[in-house]
């Protein structure tokens, strides 16, 4: 039994709209994850029913386009058959656009499917990037409770961490009034797992002439009795294997030095001098 010209272009028309449907479905989910993230819960947590919800209303956008498209096609089919003469042509017409429309959905969804799985591949990387930076975070030295020490001119530095590897030290030395800067300096450091305390020298005189040159304009005559302020900065240096690792923000924020992975402290230095 042959099968009816209304039943190829019914056919035809659901194929169609399938894909259409299955662009709706998509456009549908984002549109209202969207909305759910930005006006409506945002960073807080989801209720339970918002999943079923959001799938429910799209599997319902990705039917209405393929049961319209079908009910199309039906009809057409229907005035084809009406048509005694051009019959076998809009047979054959339906047939065409059937199978065109069946192509369609195998590639369409063959692109949905590899898009997907695209992306959960890029979920996966970023949840391992995320995961290697917190282990980092963790895991790098930090400054633990620096202090100065004004009668033996130095910078005690307590360093503790896990990560074994190369840092950079860095420091500056400030004037608290001007904020002017008296000091500064860096030092590479190759640290192991465990603690290890650093000591920066303080130079007193140095730093007593840039005040005269900087604060003063070169006069004298002046007692100095403030807290000047050490800056302090340990940067961990990445090696290619761990860069390679992290989020690609991270890295960036790294370079920029606004990095949490940058261990930061501010040391008073309490100094007495005369300016003659």
């Amino acid at each position: 039994m042959p099968v009816k010209t209304r039943t190829i272009w019914m056919l035809a028309g659901l194929s169609w709209g399938m894909l259409v449907g299955l662009a709706v479905a998509l456009e549908t989910v984002a549109f209202l994850l969207g909305v759910g993230w930005l006006f409506v819960f945002g960073d807080d947590p989801w209720p339970a029913a918002a999943g079923p919800a959001i799938m429910a209303a799209t599997i319902v956008a990705g039917l209405v386009p393929a049961f319209l498209l079908g009910w199309l096609g039906r009809r057409l089919g229907i005035a084809f058959e009406s048509e005694g003469r051009q019959r076998l042509r809009a047979r054959r017409r339906g047939w065409t656009v059937l199978v065109l429309a069946v192509v369609a959905v195998i590639v369409g969804v063959s692109a949905a499917m590899a898009g997907s799985l695209r992306e959960r591949a890029e979920r996966a990387d970023r949840r391992a990037a995320e995961h290697q930076l917190a282990e980092l975070l963790r895991a790098v030295h930090r400054l633990d409770a620096p202090a100065a020490s004004v009668d033996n001119a130095v910078l005690r530095l307590p360093i503790t961490g896990t990560r074994a590897g190369a840092y950079t030290l860095e420091w500056t030395i400030r004037e608290s009034v001007y904020d002017a800067e008296l000091d500064a300096g860096s030092r590479r450091l190759e640290l192991t797992d465990g603690s290890v305390v650093e000591h920066i020298p303080l130079d007193m005189s140095g730093m007593r002439d840039v005040y005269r040159q900087t604060v003063l304009g070169g006069r004298g005559g002046v007692l100095v009795e403030e807290d000047f302020e050490a800056r302090v900065r340990l940067r961990p240096e990445l090696r290619p294997e761990e860069s390679a690792r992290l989020p690609d923000a991270a890295i960036q924020n790294l370079r920029l030095g606004v990095s949490g992975l940058i261990s930061e402290a501010t040391v008073p230095v309490p100094v007495r001098f005369q300016i003659q």
